[in-house]
């Protein structure tokens, strides 16, 4: 696979990912914010976008971990800003796990069940936030 293919899958795969997270933590926030029997068509649509950011996820870190094989460890170990880039990207696998575990655990609750719309508002603006960050860190940290 050429470098500018792996790019394209990699900026395809972000996109994915983050979009993926986005929708699916304001379907959270709706789902928590309205108790009833409309709660089934949610934890399903929740399923289907985390279905969706995975397989972005997979994109983007695979595509990723193959550039960062072409640039080689040398390179890798003073390259301070992708150390950066990587610990985000962690952060934001953390709040993933955090979504499909909370999103797995509310689809178990009878429909009446009292759910914490500040976790599902919280993850949303952590998605935003870490997506900020990830693209200031790349762009600023390339900085000339």
């Amino acid at each position: 696979m050429s470098l500018a293919l792996s790019l394209i899958f990699h900026i395809v795969g972000v996109v994915v990912w983050v979009g993926g997270l986005m929708a699916m933590s304001r379907v959270m926030v709706i789902h928590a914010k309205n108790p009833g029997p409309s709660r089934s068509v949610l934890s399903h649509l929740e399923e289907r976008l985390n279905i969706f950011a995975l397989v972005g996820a997979l994109l983007a870190i695979g595509s990723g971990l193959f550039q960062l094989s072409l640039w080689g460890m040398e390179v890798f170990r003073h390259t301070r800003w992708m150390h950066h880039k990587l610990t985000a990207i962690l952060l934001l696998v953390v709040v993933h796990a955090v979504m499909w575990s909370t999103q797995r655990k509310w689809s178990k609750l009878g429909p009446d069940a009292s759910l914490p719309r500040g976790l599902a508002a919280g993850l949303h603006g952590g998605v935003g936030l870490l997506l900020i960050a990830i693209v200031a860190i790349v762009f600023i940290g390339r900085a000339p």
